[in-house]
């Protein structure tokens, strides 16, 4: 089963994340309205007014499992968003 996941910041190409994406395909980039983006000791998306750039991956079950499991450690909650991909999963921070 393949998922779709929206990345941003360190899950993104080029950052310090990204290798979790190693069997992901990516389908492209998209703005998500209705989140805002903070950078503290992490970077973190929650609930707001503004657009989200993300990259929009398909990734295996287990890809989206380890990611998922890190996040949510993390503090992160997993919300499904609509892009032109269809529903995608998306962490956001908090409740």
């Amino acid at each position: 089963m393949v998922m779709k996941i929206a990345v941003y910041s360190t899950l993104r190409k080029g950052k310090p994340l990204h290798g979790y994406l190693r069997d992901g395909k990516f389908l492209g980039e998209e703005w998500i309205e209705g989140y805002d983006l903070y950078v503290d000791v992490l970077p973190y998306a929650v609930k707001g007014k503004r657009r989200l750039k993300v990259e929009v991956y398909e990734v295996s079950r287990e890809t989206f499992e380890e990611i998922n499991h890190m996040e949510v450690n993390a503090g992160y909650k997993p919300v499904e968003v609509d892009t032109r991909f269809d529903r995608t999963i998306l962490w956001k921070w908090g409740a």
